[in-house]
């Protein structure tokens, strides 16, 4: 009785002391500052990780739906609810999200002393860096710049801006900001690999269809139509061809300046690369853009001559024009007539300039005469014995002759092109008629002249070509 009376009667448990501050539950030794101070900052690393975490899973996400860097730009901004900008290698904006959605000026001149210093430390580290305002600078915002980088290329920058000045980058921004970076590079390199292999694409279509590389009419209009030509557009077929033979050699434009002339003024241009240079395919609506008539042929040559000027290319660059193609099966005749423009361009003294095949005039029906024997005959015929006299004395007069017929028979305006004096051009004139027996007051020797002239102007030209 008196033992089951003991069983049933409850166990008190002594009430436990009040735990001091800093004092382990279990009642072990108390913890020290150091201690706490270690706890306080693991539990904030704890919540930035978890955050960092939060934002790079719902980016890395996006990412991989294939978005193009706006929309990244973007969707990044929100997350982090700060105003972001994507920047170029050369720091031009390229995308920018977030803030009040205005974009300040991030024109950063590199002849700003603050502004290089910062421009050279992100290319030599590749790090990201905090860049605090520099007031009366271009550098008027505080943000965070973290390079996107592969390898050793940099596809461009990543900026979180500060719209409030006594702001500073966390370490989530940090954080996020080289995590988002190594998304931004991926994005980047596949835009890019997908833009030279479009690139790569247009440009074996261009070299097919100038080339006559195609089954029939049909096969040229659907490769005409790939290139982003409709059945009914005109185009003409320009070639620019390099003084410099060989396209390493410096000075002048490269082949890369060359595209990007093109691409800037005229970015309807469809181009295929070669030793030489460039050629291309430009529609003529490229030239009056937003003009919904066609243009007619002088017009035409009148635009092209201002947007050759607008290229900015220099002599070493000679661009020839084939006439307005009017069917895609046609672009080998395009082609054709350009290289022959150029190639007469450069010997008559024209390099670093447009030739227009439709502006040759005379040489332009003297190349379409497939009987080179009867054009040397005739001549032969006319100045044979000037070509002579020249051959054997080391003469200028058949040059002398040609200037001269260009410049209507003045020989004040020839002395002027030649650098000589007026009374030579008049001695060289005498001697001409002497040897030729022509009469260069008369209009009929004179057309005989100027004939014969072009013939051996597009001969010598027919020659470098073969």
């Amino acid at each position: 009785m008196t033992r089951a009376r003991a069983r049933s009667q409850p166990v008190i448990q002594p009430c436990p002391l009040p735990r001091k501050h800093g004092q382990p539950p279990d009642g072990g030794p108390q913890a020290t500052p150091e201690l706490v101070e270690v706890l306080t900052g693991l539990s904030r690393q704890n919540s930035v990780y978890r955050r960092t975490i939060a934002v790079c899973d719902q980016l890395a996400d996006t990412a991989l739906k294939g978005v193009d860097p706006g929309e990244l730009t973007r969707v990044f901004a929100e997350l982090v609810g700060k105003r972001i900008v994507l920047m170029d290698p050369a720091f031009r904006a390229r995308a920018h999200a977030g803030g009040d959605g205005t974009l300040p000026d991030l024109n950063w001149d590199r002849s700003d002393s603050s502004v290089d210093r910062l421009l050279g430390a992100l290319e030599a580290q590749r790090r990201p860096l905090r860049v605090p305002s520099v007031p009366g600078s271009s550098l008027a915002h505080g943000c965070l710049v973290t390079p996107i980088v592969i390898g050793e290329d940099t596809l461009g920058y990543l900026l979180v801006l500060e719209e409030d000045e006594d702001a500073h980058p966390d370490d989530v921004d940090l954080l996020t900001a080289t995590y988002a970076a190594t998304l931004f590079a991926l994005t980047l390199a596949h835009e890019r690999t997908s833009t030279e292999l479009g690139l790569r694409y247009l440009q074996t279509v261009v070299d097919a269809l100038v080339s006559g590389h195609f089954l029939d009419a049909q096969d040229a209009r659907e490769k005409a139509r790939s290139l982003g030509l409709a059945d009914s557009a005109s185009f003409r077929v320009c070639v620019l061809r390099r003084r410099i033979a060989d396209p390493l050699e410096a000075g002048g434009h490269g082949v890369d300046g060359i595209l990007a002339a093109l691409t800037r003024r005229l970015p309807q241009a469809k181009t295929a690369v070669r030793d030489f240079g460039v050629i291309a395919i430009v529609p003529e609506q490229a030239l009056t853009p937003g003009v919904a008539a066609p243009v007619d042929v002088i017009d035409s040559a009148q635009a092209w001559h201002r947007v050759w000027g607008e290229l900015s290319l220099d002599k070493t660059v000679t661009c020839g024009l084939s006439e307005r193609v009017e069917r895609p099966e046609l672009s080998p005749l395009g082609l054709s007539q350009a290289e022959q423009a150029v190639d007469l361009g450069l010997r008559l003294g024209r390099g670093g300039q447009l030739i227009d095949y439709h502006e040759l005039g005379i040489y332009r029906l003297l190349l379409r005469i497939g009987d080179i024997g009867q054009l040397r005959r005739f001549a032969d015929e006319v100045l044979g014995p000037l070509i002579s006299y020249d051959a054997a004395h080391g003469g200028e007069l058949v040059n002398t002759l040609a200037v001269y017929l260009r410049n209507q028979s003045s020989p004040k305006q020839t002395a002027r092109a030649l650098r000589v004096h007026a009374n030579t051009v008049a001695y060289r004139a005498q001697r001409i008629e002497t040897i030729t027996g022509l009469d260069l007051a008369d209009a009929d020797d004179r057309l005989l002249a100027q004939v014969a002239v072009a013939i051996v102007e597009t001969q010598i030209a027919q020659d470098s070509i073969t």
